[in-house]
């Protein structure tokens, strides 16, 4: 029988702690084909895929570490700053537990979004590009 999974049980760690605040992420990827024609193809087009890219939507309510919760959160001053300082960033996804599936490696901040209304909590968006400076490991890891 399958087991379904929360949503919940899927993480994001970045620099090896969690995203404070986080409610949502969501993890994009799409590949770049590139067609070519040879003679020995006898007139027939073939497709490759030769390169992906990776992308997280991530959403969340704005949070600060309280003094000496700086090691176990990046919080929102920390990944604003890591935003406008351009700073490439490690990061863990997916199921926490060890064995379950993670994708590991190097992403980006490309946008920064704020909403702080004069109802409710505020909250903040970013859009982040998953480098392929080195192989992106999409396998099961003990992380």
């Amino acid at each position: 029988m399958t087991k379904r999974i929360n949503g919940r049980d899927i993480t994001l760690k970045v620099n090896a702690m969690f995203f404070a605040g986080i409610t949502d992420v969501d993890l994009s990827s799409s590949a770049t084909v590139e067609t070519s024609l040879i003679k020995a193809d006898a007139g027939i087009a073939q497709e490759e895929i030769v390169a992906f890219e990776d992308k997280f939507a991530i959403s969340g309510i704005v949070c600060i570490n309280d003094v000496g919760d700086e090691l176990l959160e990046m919080d929102w001053k920390a990944l604003r700053a890591a935003y406008r300082a351009k700073t490439k960033i490690p990061f863990v996804y997916g199921m926490s537990a060890v064995g379950n599936p993670k994708i590991t490696g190097n992403m980006i901040l490309l946008s920064w979004n704020e909403k702080a209304g004069s109802t409710g909590k505020a909250t903040i968006s970013c859009d982040a590009k998953i480098l392929q400076d080195a192989e992106l490991n999409w396998a099961v890891v003990a992380v």
